[in-house]
């Protein structure tokens, strides 16, 4: 569900015939991401590509900087609808079905769309803003792992469990922030599948130390 009817970062839409129009910018503005990438990123190609004046763009994001916020917002909204669908089908027994199903639900959306996740996690895009849309994501999806991943943890105490949630989460973030932003050339020709499935043992045999570590 697109999350740019609702966005803060647009200045929305009050007819139906508007909503339509935005459709139409977002889909063009995503096509030129993956096709030319953000050195070829700008109002003008976005409008171009829409088959819309320019002026039409711009009664809805006050610049490009607001336009490709917006993209950010929504694709960082993915990525938690798709951990929350999987988090929430079932309740998980153990610590390694709960880690498989997480990490192979952000692996799974990365994958459907890499060129454009690619794009909007480029380090050429951060600024204050842009960080803080990717913050507030991976405040929320980390807040669905922890509450999915505490009753696991039963018996560990409150604040080692809480350091377990934190440090296997981190193992995910900055293996699936460095494959996108390709800053670690050792994770640039695995595939996101591959990704998740050595990423999730590496937390699972964390997890899974720790709770041995802590019953003896």
């Amino acid at each position: 569900m697109s999350t740019f009817d609702t966005s803060p970062h647009v200045l929305r839409p009050q007819q139906e015939r508007s909503r339509a129009a935005l459709a139409k910018i977002v889909q063009a503005a995503e096509k030129i991401l993956r096709k030319n990438g953000i050195d070829g990123f700008s109002m003008a190609a976005v409008a171009e590509a829409a088959d819309l004046p320019v002026g039409n763009i711009y009664r809805r994001f006050k610049g490009k900087e607001e336009l490709l916020q917006a993209i950010k917002h929504d694709v960082t909204s993915r990525i938690e609808e798709a951990v929350a669908g999987r988090l929430s089908q079932r309740e998980f027994s153990d610590i390694p079905g709960l880690v498989r199903g997480f990490v192979g639900a952000i692996s799974k959306t990365f994958a459907s769309d890499e060129t454009l996740y690619r794009m909007i996690f480029d380090r050429r895009m951060r600024n204050p803003a842009m960080d803080q849309i990717g913050s507030s994501g991976r405040r929320r999806i980390f807040a669905r792992y922890r509450e999915a991943l505490l009753p696991l943890l039963d018996g560990v105490p409150k604040g080692r469990a809480e350091l377990l949630a934190r440090v296997s989460f981190h193992l995910f973030a900055v293996a699936v922030l460095g494959k996108a932003r390709l800053d670690d050339e050792a994770l640039a020709d695995l595939s996101w599948n591959a990704l998740g499935t050595e990423v999730g043992m590496a937390a699972i045999t964390y997890l899974e130390a720790n709770l041995s570590a802590g019953a003896k």
